[in-house]
Order: C-alpha cells, then sequence, then structure tokens
C-alpha cells in the first residue's frame, strides 16, 4: 500500500488546480536552458529591466540575475548540458493568456471539411490544430469558453499530459444555457434532465443539475449563458432568471470552479453580477452601476473587442462603450478575445483593439498576463516570471510598450521549459 501513495498524492495534487498539470518541484530536474534577454519585462504592471538572465530548469523558472551570462549562469556541474538561448535583441515578458477562445472554431480559416461533415474525429485534430496556433502567437494558456467537451477535452488532457506542445487549456465544456438559448444545439424539445442535453437547465434544480454533470465529465470552469448572443440569432436578451444565476454560480463555486458569463443585455449583466459570477464576458451593455458594483466585488470584465469591429455586434457595442467605461472606473480587465470568431492567429490584435479604446499599453499587457492568471487562480504558478514559477516565456522584435502590434508577431515562445517557437519559426507539435 505504501508504494503506491506517491503517486496517488500527485493526483490528488492536480485535481487542486483545475487543467494544470503538477510541475516537478525537484530543483534538479529536467533540462537546464539560459536565456539572454535585452530587455525583460518581469512582472508585467512594473517597469522592464534591460540586460537579464533567465535560468529554466525543467518546467520552471529558477532564477532571474542582472547582466547578460552565459552557461554559468546555471550554477550546474561541469559534466551537466545547459542549452543559451540569446534574445539580447529582444523584449522578453511571460507569456500571453486569453481568458475567451473557442479553439473547435476558427473564425475565417476553414478546415478540410464543411463543418456538418465534421465527426468527433475532425473537431478533436482541429481542436489541436488551433491550439497549437494559438501557443505560437504567443499564448500559453487559455480559458477554452465552450466547445463540444469531448474534443476540446481530449486535446487539453493530452497536452496537459506533455504527449503534444500547446497551450494550458482550461475548458468550460458545454455551456449552460436554458432550452432555446444561446449554444443550445438540441435544436428539439428535450428534457433539460437528460444527459444527451446536459448543458440545458430550466429552473433552480436543474441548473444545479447542469453545473454539476459538466463538472463530472470534466469541465475545469463553468460558462453560463445570461443572454442568447449574435452567433446563433437568439439575441441580446436575458434568458435566464436571477434564481438561475444564483443556482449556477453558487453550485459551481462549491465544486472549486470559477463562472464566467456571456452576457449583453443591461439587466443580464446586472443580475450576473449580483449573482456573484467572476467574469463578464462582453458586457457591451452594462451600466455603471454595474460596472461600480463589479470593481467593488473584484469581478472581471472580459471585453471580446476584437469580434466587435463590424455587423450588428459592433453597433450594439458603440451604443454604450462599456469598456470604456470601466476602464475609467477601474473595473478589473482580463484580456479576452472571443476568438474562434476570428482566426486564432489574430488573437493579438486584440491588443491594439484596447488601447485604441483608451487603455494604455502596459495596463493591456498586464491584463493579458497578471490579471488573467488571478481570474484563472493561476497567479502562483503564471503571469510573472518570477523563480519558482513556470517557465513561460515569449520574446518579440520592439517594445510592446511602445507599439503593441509588435505582439502580432511573435517571435520566441517557451511554455513550460520547451521551446515551441524559435527565431520566427514553430517547432513540432508532438512530445516524447
Amino acid at each position: 500500500m505504501p508504494s503506491i501513495l506517491p503517486a496517488l498524492l500527485v493526483v490528488i495534487l492536480s485535481g487542486l488546480v483545475p487543467g494544470l498539470a503538477v510541475a516537478d518541484d525537484k530543483p534538479d530536474a529536467g533540462p537546464i536552458t539560459v536565456i539572454q534577454a535585452g530587455e525583460l519585462l518581469a512582472v508585467p504592471g512594473e517597469a522592464p529591466r534591460r540586460n537579464q538572465t533567465l535560468v529554466v530548469r525543467g518546467q520552471k523558472l529558477v532564477a532571474v540575475h542582472d547582466g547578460i551570462l552565459g552557461a554559468e549562469a546555471a550554477g550546474a556541474a561541469a559534466d551537466v548540458p545547459v542549452t543559451v538561448i540569446d534574445l539580447r535583441d529582444r523584449f522578453v515578458m511571460p507569456g500571453l493568456m486569453d481568458a475567451h477562445a473557442h479553439l473547435m472554431w476558427s473564425g475565417g480559416d476553414h478546415p478540410p471539411k464543411k463543418a456538418d461533415r465534421m465527426t468527433e474525429a475532425d473537431l478533436t485534430l482541429w481542436t489541436l490544430r488551433n491550439a497549437r496556433t494559438t501557443l505560437m502567437a504567443g499564448f500559453t494558456t487559455v480559458r477554452e469558453q465552450a466547445s463540444a467537451p469531448h474534443p476540446v477535452f481530449a486535446v487539453r488532457d493530452w497536452i496537459n499530459a506533455g504527449k503534444f506542445l500547446g497551450p494550458r487549456i482550461l475548458a468550460a465544456g458545454n455551456p449552460i444555457t436554458p432550452p432555446g438559448g444561446h449554444g443550445d444545439m438540441t435544436k428539439e424539445d428535450v428534457n433539460p434532465l437528460d444527459l444527451s442535453a446536459s448543458s440545458l437547465c430550466s429552473g433552480v434544480e436543474s441548473c444545479r443539475h447542469a453545473v454539476r454533470v459538466q463538472h463530472k465529465m470534466g469541465s475545469d470552469v463553468i460558462k453560463m449563458m445570461a443572454t442568447g448572443g449574435f452567433a446563433d440569432s437568439t439575441g441580446i436578451d436575458q434568458r435566464l432568471f436571477f434564481d438561475e444565476m444564483q443556482a449556477i454560480v453558487d453550485t459551481a463555486h462549491q465544486l472549486g470552479l470559477i463562472v464566467g458569463t456571456h452576457a449583453y443585455a443591461t439587466g443580464a449583466v446586472a443580475d450576473a453580477v449580483r449573482a456573484g459570477v467572476d467574469s463578464v464576458e462582453h458586457g457591451f451593455g452594462a451600466d455603471d452601476a454595474t460596472l461600480k458594483l463589479m470593481k467593488q466585488k473584484g469581478i472581471y470584465l472580459v471585453p471580446t473587442l476584437s469580434v466587435a469591429q463590424k455587423g450588428d455586434i459592433h453597433d450594439y457595442r458603440e451604443q454604450g462603450h462599456a469598456f470604456e467605461r470601466a476602464l475609467k472606473m477601474g473595473v478589473p480587465i482580463a484580456f479576452g478575445t472571443d476568438d474562434g470568431g476570428i482566426p486564432h492567429r489574430f488573437a493579438a490584435r486584440e491588443f491594439g483593439y484596447m488601447v485604441k479604446a483608451g487603455m494604455s499599453p502596459a495596463a493591456a499587457l498586464q491584463a493579458a498576463t497578471v490579471n488573467t492568471a488571478k481570474l484563472f487562480r493561476l497567479d502562483r504558478q503564471a503571469g510573472t516570471l518570477e523563480a519558482g514559477k513556470l517557465a513561460d516565456i515569449i520574446a518579440v522584435k520592439g517594445n510592446p510598450l511602445d507599439d503593441v502590434a509588435v505582439l502580432e508577431n511573435v517571435d520566441f515562445v517557451m511554455k513550460s521549459g520547451r521551446v515551441a517557437k524559435r527565431d520566427g519559426q514553430a517547432l513540432g507539435v508532438i512530445l516524447d
């Protein structure tokens, strides 16, 4: 019996942080990499530092030194190999995080088959392809905000187990929505308690049940659909009652899951915030009273400006400028694109939209690192480049604090200590 305890402990610890594989805590485990950074933004929100050296061992960043050092910075024995990566002409910073991604879809990018001919196997491969594209764009962690659960869960599990190279994925699985609501794919009269409609709910007990089923299926987070949506022409009006929202949020929190709510209409955003969600996705109809309450409660706004650049959704956002008002009021902002509605390779364009709307480049970078890590409850593992944290590192040519557009061409990507992209060239996706 004692021989199985270490393995059992690893399994238990893995469950404490949804979607995050446990890193090897042994200080002498894994290969050693020394990264020479010409400019380093170790903690977004603070000033960058010139000529720094980072030491990575295994999955983790073990030290940050002043000055440009060589292999000696690792302090390893003479017979231990050390890889030195020269980024002295690059701006180095933590890997980016996207709080609102849909890896199973990709906007204007088209799979090899028509959507109505895609099998679950096709969707799994398409998800893996989009995950790799996301990582190459510099996003080392994403919150997958509702796609078909089996393809996304499979890709998440294989990546987090170290079998494929991709971003760390926190997956919502099916969204919790009422029959006929945004994301209801059944298109038929199905009992919400039927497992074939496991994400549908109507009434308090039904909504509790729906969350519990998603948790059982393997969801890391919960996506709630407080209103209809543009993508499936279900409108912008409220679809869940307050007591249903409260039941969803309370059940998720009891299970240790955060809740992000899709919400457009003013009243729906207000009810979701009163119910205690962790983040409001889009939130274009939020009024000042609700934004003030979000600030008081520490509820994040995930603005998704990328998908609001044209059409009816653009017109609706422009009516209220909720993001701009949230900025002035000091509402916490977490970076999110809603990519899947746009091609994943364009995710970093969100920075430009945020800055154009009044956010400083420094605050935008903080929103995509420090803030998202806090929202994900991963701030002890990721979001900054400090000793003991996971080695999620990117580099670009140019200073994004001067021009955020440089983030649209990420030159170097390391995720959990593994180099995924170097000198602008993507490396293999399959790992040993």
